[in-house]
């Protein structure tokens, strides 16, 4: 087993310790218009919380050609492929794992609306200011995966 493996291994069962200690993924499952919260500290520029957080339009396609376009685009997400992670009414959790460090992100859903809430994370896509699942402060490196991740369910959902 390599090194990147045992990594891997060891941030997903820190995770699973943790996730009893987290809310639980039932609460308010259900994506919204971003307002971004001006006087919040520490916090990263606009576009960057925009290009992650910012809620897309369904097109009312329905839910399950929804949920399908949201599996979809993890799949084809430019980069590495996002991983399923399990889901709840409204919701799919999708897992990124890259050199040891673990981002989960809350893809919530519904008739109208898809929108990207940041879950947990391990390594150096820690969260430092956590608003209602909106990640107000990370590195560029969180924006630029989670980004994509969003440009991908975009593009599947524009396909449906």
């Amino acid at each position: 087993m390599t090194t990147l493996n045992v990594k891997t291994l060891l941030c997903g069962l820190s995770l699973l310790a943790l996730s009893p200690l987290m809310i639980s993924p039932l609460v308010l499952a259900q994506p919204s218009p971003l307002t971004i919260k001006q006087n919040t500290k520490p916090k990263s520029s606009d576009r960057y919380i925009r290009a992650v957080h910012q809620e897309i339009e369904t097109h009312n396609i329905g839910l399950d050609k929804t949920r399908y376009a949201i599996l979809m685009g993890m799949l084809n997400t430019k980069g590495f492929a996002w991983v399923y992670d399990g889901e709840g009414e409204g919701y799919i959790l999708a897992r990124f794992d890259y050199r040891g460090d673990t981002n989960v992100m809350r893809i919530e859903y519904d008739e109208s609306l898809v929108q990207l809430k940041y879950q947990d994370a391990l390594g150096d896509y820690q969260c430092a200011n956590l608003i209602d699942g909106i990640c107000y402060k990370n590195g560029r490196g969180y924006y630029n995966y989670i980004k994509n991740l969003r440009a991908s369910i975009a593009r599947q959902l524009e396909m449906r």
